[in-house]
């Protein structure tokens, strides 16, 4: 079951909850097209998405960690590094192979452990350093 949006994934970080709210909403696109049998079409869409994504969303979390002297932030790249070698297994399959339903379900538990793992509880923990960060910063 696709999982969606709710208060519970938002970190408080307005720009960065609203880059999260979009990948739940590409990845509910993906698994309609599975589900509508669209599967081999949708995962070219779902892997595109999921680049172009990651580098913007990356890129915006990297400077925000880097603003705000996150300790974890080694460890944080290490993660989005990972990401986007299951990115370049899909897209290499999807170039030798072409597109398949079972491509499309790969994509589709890549997207889910991302939104799962990664953004309820990696960005939860820079989240929480920020707002500690920020407390301290006004007493």
């Amino acid at each position: 079951m696709l999982r969606d949006w709710s208060d519970v994934y938002s970190i408080g970080i307005t720009e960065i909850d609203e880059q999260h709210r979009g990948f739940f909403e590409a990845a509910h696109r993906l698994y309609e097209g599975i589900l509508d049998r669209e599967g081999r079409n949708a995962v070219v869409e779902a892997i595109a998405f999921m680049r172009d994504y990651a580098n913007r969303h990356f890129q915006t979390e990297e400077v925000f960690m880097r603003e705000h002297d996150y300790p974890g932030l080694k460890d944080h790249l290490r993660q989005h590094a990972a990401f986007f070698r299951r990115l370049d297994e899909l897209e290499n399959d999807l170039m030798i192979f072409g597109p398949s339903q079972d491509l499309a379900d790969r994509a589709l538990d890549i997207t889910q452990d991302w939104l799962i793992d990664h953004i309820a509880d990696e960005d939860m923990l820079y989240a929480l350093h920020v707002k500690t960060e920020d407390s301290r910063a006004t007493v």
